[in-house]
């Protein structure tokens, strides 16, 4: 549990508006790594003028991706697994598992955004067929807007049963209700039975409701949408929230069980703190 919360910290919307741009990404009680930071030889990490694209500007990218790994591996990701990273990024997730994964394992990731996957595919694992970097034709008006596919619409491009894990870090927190309908059965399908989803929230209990409008709290979800909340009408996407109940009963009818359900503390405290689930597809 506590390798989950601390992972809840290191979660931050891309950066749209100044709403954002006020909430704090590193843990409290830490001071965020800079570029300037000693790296171990053969680190691999992210020039960071692109750390902007996935996260708040001091969310260092090898810190970030470190605790990454440790929360995979506390959901119990062994060497020989494939795991799928949706939204991938710059690569915060893969880099740390370059020298994880066996020659049997298996990473996948693909993101909207073409300068992202263009950095990854030439600087993490150059050459590696374990490691795979694709570009998504999915339409983004901020990120892809030349899209073709709309994200209700999308499938991932895997065949079913592909994957031991599926990671989804911030992306759900940007879907619309038909847009995250889609990719959760994208999930189940691509996972192989017994598998592993870790996706990140905001999901709004009572605990929100109780603090909402109270200055309490992160983001005020207010604004109703078909099926979920947003705290910014202006631009809806920009962050988005969801019923917990409404979650819990999308899993269970998915016929995924959830395993561990960590609850951020951006319902009490004015800080980008997110939801963590972690839920096995049933046999």
């Amino acid at each position: 549990m506590r390798v989950l919360l601390n992972t809840l910290r290191t979660l931050a919307p891309r950066p749209i508006r100044s709403v954002i741009n006020r909430l704090r990404s590193s843990p409290r009680g830490t001071v965020a790594p800079t570029s300037d930071t000693p790296l171990e030889p053969g680190t691999i990490q992210a020039p960071q003028a692109l750390w902007s694209l996935v996260g708040a500007a001091d969310a260092d990218f090898v810190r970030v991706g470190q605790q990454f790994k440790a929360l995979f591996l506390d959901a119990g990701l062994k060497p020989h697994h494939a795991i799928l990273d949706v939204g991938c990024g710059i690569g915060r997730a893969a880099a740390p598992l370059v020298d994880y994964l066996d020659d049997n394992g298996r990473y996948a990731g693909f993101d909207v955004m073409a300068e992202a996957i263009d950095w990854c595919r030439a600087n993490i694992a150059v050459g590696d067929p374990r490691f795979e970097f694709l570009h998504a034709d999915m339409h983004s008006d901020r990120y892809n807007p030349s899209g073709t596919q709309p994200a209700s619409a999308y499938v991932f491009p895997y065949p079913d049963a592909s994957f031991d894990y599926v990671w989804l870090g911030s992306v759900f927190t940007h879907l619309l209700a038909a847009d995250q309908s889609q990719f959760a059965r994208e999930i189940v399908r691509v996972l192989k039975p017994g598998g592993i989803s870790i996706i990140s929230w905001y999901l709004i209990d009572d605990e929100a409701r109780a603090n909402t409008g109270r200055g309490r709290i992160a983001f005020d979800f207010i604004h109703p949408l078909d099926g979920c909340w947003t705290a910014t009408p202006d631009l809806p996407e920009a962050v988005i929230g969801y019923d917990l109940a409404l979650i819990q009963e999308q899993y269970k009818g998915l016929g995924l069980e959830i395993l561990n359900e960590a609850l951020g503390v951006w319902r009490r405290e004015p800080t980008q703190d997110q939801d963590i689930i972690v839920a096995r597809k049933r046999p």
